[in-house]
């Protein structure tokens, strides 16, 4: 089985999505999709080994003022990506968008559950991400990843990555425990949670955040999803505006069979 952590000593919550299950019995191929936090504090050695490992594109959905501050360190012929998720496209619009949801989610919303829904439904955050889904569809050659990545790997990077596994046809169940890693990742012992991801951390990510502020983003991203688009394969044609034509594409290129 695939680690999952990877353990570069300068990275951030760098974490490999392959053999998560899939659409049609199938897996996410392995070295085809990684999210992190911040690549700054990488060595040039870190670096070289992700490309070795097949880092072919980065993607950095940091601010522009993040990125001034502590650029991504990259080995040479790493294609890198800026696209900021911050800021949406105009107070008003998010007004607007804001007093819809919590009309609709009102028991549901916290003030960062309510930033969630807005990388949804944020004309720009959805520009955003539907760069970042044009570049997965471009980078067509097996064992080439794509990594993206914000600060912490865990807001502009946990909608990206449920967006992305929503679309592959992964489980909800698995996009929740994907995306609440983050936390075990972050607070738990280091070797637990190496155990816990090689073996599949659901009882860890619980404990994790039974108490979680967290587990309330997740909860209003599955309420949106559910009610508004009915699945994420409808938010990835409908709100992103792609093709039943680009999902067969998505899920050709980075699904794959299970290994017996």
């Amino acid at each position: 089985m695939i680690d999952r952590l990877i353990s570069l000593k300068n990275s951030v919550n760098l974490r490999e999505l392959g053999d998560y299950p899939a659409a049609g019995g199938q897996v996410i191929a392995p070295h085809k999709l990684l999210r992190s936090g911040s690549l700054s504090e990488l060595t040039p050695q870190e670096a070289d080994w992700l490309r070795a490992y097949g880092l072919k594109v980065v993607v950095d959905l940091r601010s522009e003022s993040e990125v001034a501050m502590t650029p991504d360190v990259l080995a040479a012929g790493v294609e890198y990506h800026h696209l900021s998720v911050y800021p949406f496209t105009n107070d008003s619009l998010v007004a607007k968008i804001s007093r819809h949801l919590r009309a609709k989610f009102d028991h549901r919303i916290n003030p960062m559950a309510e930033v969630y829904l807005k990388m949804l439904t944020d004309p720009h955050a959805n520009d955003v991400y539907r760069a970042l889904f044009t570049l997965l569809l471009a980078t067509d050659q097996p064992g080439q990843s794509v990594l993206f990545h914000c600060a912490a790997g865990k807001d502009r990077t946990g909608v990206g990555a449920m967006m992305i596994e929503g679309a592959l046809g992964v489980p909800e169940a698995t996009i929740r425990e994907d995306y609440l890693l983050t936390n075990a990742v972050f607070f738990a012992p280091s070797e637990e949670v190496k155990a816990a991801l090689k073996t599949g951390a659901s009882d860890l990510v619980d404990r994790m955040n039974q108490n979680a502020a967290e587990t309330g983003c997740y909860v209003a991203v599955k309420d949106l999803i559910d009610k508004e688009y009915g699945d994420w394969t409808h938010y990835f044609t409908a709100q992103l505006g792609f093709s039943q034509g680009d999902l067969r594409q998505l899920r050709r290129l980075y699904l794959t069979d299970p290994e017996n």
